[in-house]
């Protein structure tokens, strides 16, 4: 970074007619090289003027004194004050248009010809100064001051080339008067010699302001142009930021799929051996294996969430719905759990309250928020309360659990963060819940409020604003089917696509249990040959099979061939496209690792029992 040449900055003020550092520090070269060129060209500019107005005063001057002095030196007096400031005219102009202009010799010569034209001018005036009159005299230095309060403007640059001028002028001047002989003539002769020092004041004044206003602007074109970097530099870094935000989604995309799927196929066998003729200690591991799994999915499923918030690969998709519908359906879903504790779970939802926002994470921040109610309450009750209350809609969630400390009210928030479960018990959670709900509460821009003591309890409540007009739509949002009836139809023909072996297998093993006739294909061809030689209830496919194949297209070809087909689609990528594509078809998405309660209450709902 540039820092200000000596001299300049703070202390300019005091110093600004100091000499220009002759060796700057490293840095200031170049400013020091601009600052000459500022005023080599403010000097330039002026002698644009002065090939006019120096003419013009010799011009009077020679008037005054026709009668009175040689008029031949009078002549060559103005010819000589017309020849300087053309030459300097010519040389600045000249000088301005060179690309290697020396600044230094350019100012040192104009310093010159300023000089040259103060020495012309005092001696021209002194050789027939002697031949004027008083009144002559006086109306002759009167010219000669007025025209130095110019010279002081048009040298505010650069003082040197005022005093190159202004000192040989009022020096012969001054010497004119004293030679007079009498007394007015000495003090007026001293006072013009001195006149030159009394206007070195305002020359240094100049000369600091346009030293001033060339740092300033200098500093300015500086910080614009660290600015400019410092903008590209973002850029850069934006699409830098970007490019990794876009990876990342690909890179959750990606481990989504190739961690659930072979928790999906260790869920399948898992679910078939719990459901076959075996002794009672593989029921016993059958069980173990399926309660880990429950385990690996809710942790995947949370670490997912939370690395694709962390990514801001989650767009809401706003839409206007009833949170007393919503509500209804998630206590309806937790009451048997609470119910199994002994816990009393409550819900007070009389009041009517729309809402615009994203139903399925409005619904996944509900469902967090009840079930940690759940998990941390031991005796007494869970409360779920909407209330309408000055435009907004407040859903409260309140137990009866041990408290938080005040002090702990911001860490409960954070990743794996339990109290009092330093043993980490699996059945409390894992501690990723809250730091969810926090982060879906900032993403939906939902007020958050926490309030809890020990001894009293938790509550927290949302805060989000009331939709102006309700409208009669359904506020069931895209989330996976309830376990609905676990009976199923005899029989039932079930066609499962799937380009993993092992997959189609586990799920051929559960669903002949639950007494389905399974059907077997492993991509698009296949289904469609099975499809044509018998026509199945359902189709299970999963959404990513060979090459570019996809369930969704299977669907749509399937049906094509041989009409509307109820379909499961089973994906691990949680892509919100590929939801809204199926849901167009009317497909329901299951994702993977599925749990057996989960898919055979999505068989049974898309499947009724009198299909057969």
């Amino acid at each position: 970074m540039l820092q200000p040449a000596a001299g300049y900055g703070s202390s300019l003020s005091a110093r600004s007619a100091e000499r220009l550092p002759t060796a700057p520090r490293a840095g200031e070269e170049q400013q020091l090289a601009r600052l000459k060129r500022v005023q080599f060209e403010s000097l330039a500019r002026q002698a644009v003027k002065l090939p006019i107005l120096v003419p013009l005063v010799a011009a009077l001057v020679a008037f005054i004194a026709w009668d009175s002095a040689p008029r031949v030196l009078i002549v060559a007096w103005v010819a000589a004050l017309t020849l300087i400031p053309l030459v300097r005219w010519y040389y600045s102009s000249r000088a301005l248009e060179r690309g290697d202009l020396d600044l230094d010799a350019a100012l040192r010569a104009m310093t010159g010809l300023s000089c040259a034209n103060g020495v012309v001018q005092g001696g021209g005036l002194a050789l027939f100064f002697h031949g004027l009159g008083l009144e002559q005299k006086a109306i002759v230095t009167m010219i000669m001051v007025c025209l130095s309060a110019g010279a002081v403007s048009a040298n505010a640059g650069y003082s040197r080339s005022f005093y190159a001028w202004a000192v040989p002028l009022f020096a012969a001047l001054g010497l004119a008067w004293v030679l007079h002989g009498d007394f007015t003539g000495i003090w007026i002769g001293l006072l013009l010699m001195l006149f030159p020092v009394a206007e070195a004041v305002f020359v240094r004044d100049n000369e600091r302001v346009l030293r001033e206003s060339f740092e300033i602007r200098y500093q300015n074109e500086r910080l614009i142009r660290e600015l400019e970097l410092q903008r590209e530099a973002v850029g850069r870094e934006r699409d830098r930021a970007e490019e990794a935000n876009r990876a990342k989604s690909r890179f959750l995309a990606a481990a989504s799929h190739d961690l659930r799927q072979p928790l999906h196929t260790l869920s399948l066998y898992s679910a078939a051996l719990g459901m076959g003729k075996t002794d009672e200690r593989t029921q016993e591991m059958a069980l173990e294996i399926g309660n880990a799994i429950a385990w690996l999915r809710s942790l995947l499923d949370a670490l997912l969430d939370i690395s694709k918030l962390d990514a801001e690969a989650v767009r809401p998709e706003p839409a206007r719905f009833g949170l007393g519908v919503l509500l209804g359906r998630i206590a309806a879903d937790f009451r048997p759990l609470a119910a199994a504790k002994g816990v009393v779970l409550e819900l007070d939802a009389t009041e009517p309250a729309h809402v615009e926002n994203d139903a399925v994470l409005l619904e996944r921040v509900l469902r967090n928020l009840v079930d940690n109610a759940v998990k941390y309450t031991v005796r007494g009750a869970v409360r779920i309360r909407l209330r309408a209350q000055g435009g907004r809609a407040l859903v409260t969630v309140a137990d009866t659990g041990p408290g938080i400390p005040r002090e702990e009210h911001e860490r409960v928030f954070e990743e794996f963060y339990q109290l009092s479960n330093p043993e980490r018990d699996r059945s409390r959670g894992i501690g990723l819940g809250l730091a969810i709900v926090k982060r879906l509460t900032s993403l939906l821009r939902i007020e958050l409020s926490l309030d809890s003591e020990p001894g009293r309890g938790t509550s927290l409540t949302l805060a989000l604003p009331l939709a102006e007009e309700p409208l009669p739509v359904d506020a069931r949002p895209h989330s996976l089917p309830a376990a609905g009836p676990v009976a199923l139809p005899e029989g039932l023909r079930v066609l499962v696509v799937d380009d993993e072996g092992g997959v189609r297998r586990g799920m051929q093993a559960l669903l002949e249990r639950w007494g389905c006739e399974v059907t077997l294909a492993s991509g698009i061809a296949e289904a469609l040959a099975a499809l044509a030689r018998a026509q199945p209830d359902l189709i299970i496919a999963d959404q990513r099979l060979r090459g570019a194949e996809t369930g969704i297209e299977l669907v749509r070809q399937a049906r094509g061939q041989a009409g509307r087909i109820p379909a499961l689609l089973i994906t691990g990528d949680t892509a919100a496209e590929i939801f809204m594509r199926a849901e167009r078809l009317g497909i329901t998405v299951l994702y993977k690792p599925v749990a057996d309660a989960a898919l055979r209450g999505a068989i049974a709902g898309a499947v009724p029992l009198g299909v057969r």
